[in-house]
């Protein structure tokens, strides 16, 4: 049986990360070295809550640990209230940090694999030029899923993204912070209209991870974690850019891409363009794939489709 626990991470003075801890009782014993490590980073917004099903739906089948390391900020807890926001290098940077420093606290690991989701394969591609030797050694895989790795502000949500931080921000920082005010049963009601107008289907593919709506309450009571969040987007518009071909083609053999059919923070067209560029370099059989089972940007927040990525990932661990 899973068992999933959460703890902060003060990362450096008055910034924090929040780690999710899933393990099986006989992954965390004495004796026992596991085959690997698998470690999630995160999206944007970067609340590791988001990916408590998913954790525990893979710690399942594949029997190893899993950590998810939120993003600097993205967090919410009872004790801690206030912070400044970093932006993606400060991120990048931070998760290289945790992973050289307090990776090995609990677990007995011989490969780590990593698993990326939008703006997280971005951390991860700059981390894998980044990391010490040591650690990069032990990284067997990396799979990034629906990947925000280049030309962000580019994409149909990116311009809109880019037009509101540009243009706007004090308005959503404002609305941001008069929403802490609003007394807990109206945001309630925000986040079910919210939640029904763009999830309002019932069927196997569309049921919502349990406890959706007491995260995202949580998050609308802490200014601070939502400036780290849209803090944060608004500097991928700028720093995600070009895609670092160096880093690829060097860790192309450990890279398992997999693009959305209808993905407006990454469009198809540049899986088109990624399977053009590994013909380009004599690499037609790397690992570029397209999805074709109609999954969301934000799979995460869904059971089936959390449940459809764990496969993929076991299936491709080896």
């Amino acid at each position: 049986m899973s068992s999933v626990r959460y703890e902060i991470c003060e990362i450096d003075p008055g910034h924090y990360l929040k780690i999710l801890k899933c393990h099986s009782d006989e992954n965390v014993q004495i004796e026992t070295v596991n085959k690997s490590l698998y470690i999630i980073i995160p999206g944007n917004p970067g609340i590791i809550d988001f990916y408590e099903h998913f954790a525990i739906d893979l710690n399942k089948k594949t029997n190893c640990p899993v950590i998810g390391i939120s993003h600097t900020g993205h967090l919410y807890h009872d004790s801690i209230f206030s912070w400044k926001p970093k932006p993606v290098i400060g991120q990048i940077m931070d998760k290289i940090k945790f992973i050289e420093k307090h990776l090995g606290d609990e677990y007995k690991y011989e490969n780590i694999i990593l698993l990326g989701h939008s703006i997280g394969c971005y951390v991860i591609i700059e981390l894998l030029e980044l990391i010490g030797q040591e650690f990069n050694n032990k990284i067997k895989k990396s799979f990034l899923f629906f990947p925000t790795i280049e030309r962000m502000s580019t994409t149909p949500n990116g311009k809109v993204l880019t037009f509101l931080s540009d243009f706007l921000s004090w308005l959503v920082y404002f609305l941001a912070f008069l929403l802490t005010f609003f007394p807990n049963k109206i945001r309630k009601q925000f986040i079910k209209f919210g939640l029904n107008n763009r999830h309002g289907s019932v069927n196997d593919d569309s049921i919502l991870i349990d406890g959706i709506e007491d995260i995202l309450l949580k998050m609308s009571q802490n200014y601070s974690c939502f400036k780290s969040c849209f803090y944060m987007g608004s500097n991928e518009m700028k720093i995600v850019t070009n895609l670092n071909k160096k880093v690829i083609e060097k860790n192309l053999d450990r890279l398992y891409f997999y693009y959305g059919l209808n993905d407006k923070w990454c469009p198809v067209d540049f899986y088109h363009e990624m399977k053009q560029y590994m013909s380009e370099i004599d690499r037609e059989n790397a690992n570029v794939y397209l999805d074709q089972l109609g999954l969301e940007h934000a799979f995460v927040i869904f059971k089936k489709q959390c449940e459809i990525i764990s496969n993929l990932v076991q299936n491709n661990s080896a």
